[in-house]
């Protein structure tokens, strides 16, 4: 495919661009991160190093959920000059067709949007991963880390229910172990500590209930067979899903479902990485297609930045922040519809790309060849 020489200047000042907005921008949340955080982490008394290694560790996390936005910003600053500058009108006019011309940028954009998948993939987990056990080791401090109500199932289908789990001892307190017989409940076992030895449950002062006799038996210890269908690790990696890749959502779900267990928080979470993907693509296209394709009806704005780059680029700059707060408003809206199972939680996140993929695609053919 042959790139035309206006063209190639434009791609070399949008790469340009979009690294230097991408990672300065991302660079500066990081700081802010650090600074909201500081807080909770001073009374650790942290080194120099370790704030270092935050802002390094927390940078790609930013990196991933900006690439959209700057991609929006950079092809409305880029392509909002080129109008200014009546170089796409003449090309126009002397009988180049724009879209043919753009083409190049649409794969540039299918380019960003896969090296999104791929950052926020394989790249992005890893370093939340090193910031989550850097942070953890600070705020530990040998203390056991502790998880509260979780809720298991046993492969024999009864429920456990734990009050506090520590990880370090793996020790648990207050467990209430039930037992049902065709979805009616005939037994409960409460035990105020309970210690994994081996595989089984090490219970202390026990009391067991069944109510098919009445009879109540207590014990100083007794052993429980450790037979659950999912590891009490998967409940508390289900809190920070959003560190999770895409792939060990899929793995986490498989767990819950194996264990006849259901998240709509993963199910939604899983379409909306996937949907999200198609996002950078669309921006892209937008970009574009605003100052081009839409340049008449909206004019009055794109007209205030002819004072120079700088009344440009900070017009440019609101004009995409706000399109990316109303897509964040509507995309987190769905988010939450579909956790709440409002809607299925598959089909939730892929609303809001449906629709600025509409809009974005509708405003492109609207360019004028």
């Amino acid at each position: 495919m042959s790139i035309n020489i206006v063209c190639k200047s434009y791609i070399k000042d949008f790469v340009k661009t979009f690294l230097i907005l991408l990672f300065s921008m991302s660079f500066l949340l990081a700081i802010v991160g650090l600074i909201e955080k500081i807080d909770d982490f001073i009374p650790y008394k942290p080194s120099t190093i370790f704030f270092v290694e935050f802002v390094f560790y927390s940078i790609p996390r930013y990196v991933f959920y900006l690439i959209p936005f700057v991609t929006l910003v950079t092809s409305l600053f880029i392509f909002s000059i080129g109008v200014r500058s009546r170089e796409f009108l003449i090309i126009s006019v002397s009988g180049g067709r724009l879209r043919g011309v753009l083409k190049p940028f649409l794969f540039l954009g299918i380019f960003l949007s896969i090296l999104s998948f791929v950052f926020g993939e394989f790249i992005q987990p890893e370093f939340n991963k090193e910031l989550n056990n850097m942070i953890e080791e600070l705020t530990r401090k040998g203390k056991s880390i502790m998880q509260r109500d979780i809720f298991l199932r046993t492969k024999d289908g009864n429920v456990l229910k734990i009050g506090k789990f520590l990880e370090i001892d793996r020790r648990a307190e207050e467990v209430k172990i039930f037992h049902f017989k065709n979805d009616t409940l005939i037994k409960r076992i409460d035990s105020q500590e309970a210690k994994i030895e081996g595989n089984h449950w090490l219970l202390k002062k026990a009391t067991i209930y069944d109510f098919l006799t009445g009879k109540v038996e207590k014990y100083d210890s007794m052993n429980y067979p450790l037979n659950l269908k999912i590891s009490i690790s998967a409940f508390k990696d289900i809190k920070k899903i959003e560190q999770f890749s895409l792939l060990e959502l899929i793995q986490k779900r498989k767990e819950l479902k194996r264990a006849g267990l259901s998240n709509p928080k993963i199910d939604t979470d899983i379409s909306s990485r996937l949907s999200y993907n198609f996002v950078t693509f669309f921006m892209m296209v937008l970009g574009m297609s605003l100052p081009l394709g839409a340049y008449e009806k909206f004019n009055f704005i794109f007209s205030k930045a002819k004072g120079g780059t700088a009344s440009g680029g900070i017009i440019t700059v609101s004009i995409g922040l706000l399109i990316t707060i109303t897509y964040w408003l509507v995309y987190s809206l769905f988010l939450f519809v579909g956790y709440s199972k409002i809607l299925p939680p598959f089909i939730s996140p892929w609303i809001t790309t449906l629709i600025f993929g509409f809009v974005s695609v509708k405003l492109y053919y609207s360019i004028k060849e």
